[in-house]
């Protein structure tokens, strides 16, 4: 699956290029369900991860989180179609992500906008 995702040059930082290719390497990784020391490679060790109603700060409640979110989901992807950049290290990301369930996994759901906000 490829993940180019699509920005404003005129309107992109210096570190705009290095940005978009960091998100597009976090959601090849974050949909691969083996990458788990891969995925929390890509967080500080005290960053904090909100994804809705749930939030985890550290390494070890953000892995927590990241094995808890594979529970349920037999597989994921997402589609992640544009960046707006807010300042030198601030993104807004828009997409659409699509999961099969482990329960149902003959029914593919989409949930629709993928909307994240970033800062480095």
């Amino acid at each position: 699956m490829s993940y180019k995702i699509a920005s404003d040059a005129a309107l992109s930082p210096p570190n705009g290029p290095a940005m978009v290719a960091f998100m597009e390497q976090f959601y090849a990784t974050s949909d691969t369900e083996s990458q788990h020391e891969q995925y929390l490679a890509n967080f500080t060790p005290d960053a904090t991860l909100i994804m809705g109603p749930k939030s985890a700060t550290g390494s070890e409640e953000i892995l927590a989180l990241r094995h808890g979110l594979w529970t349920h989901v037999a597989a994921r992807a997402h589609f992640p179609a544009r960046i707006y950049f807010g300042g030198k290290n601030e993104l807004m990301l828009y997409g659409t992500v699509k999961y099969r369930l482990r329960a149902d996994p003959s029914n593919e759901v989409e949930r629709a906008p993928l909307l994240g906000c970033f800062r480095g």
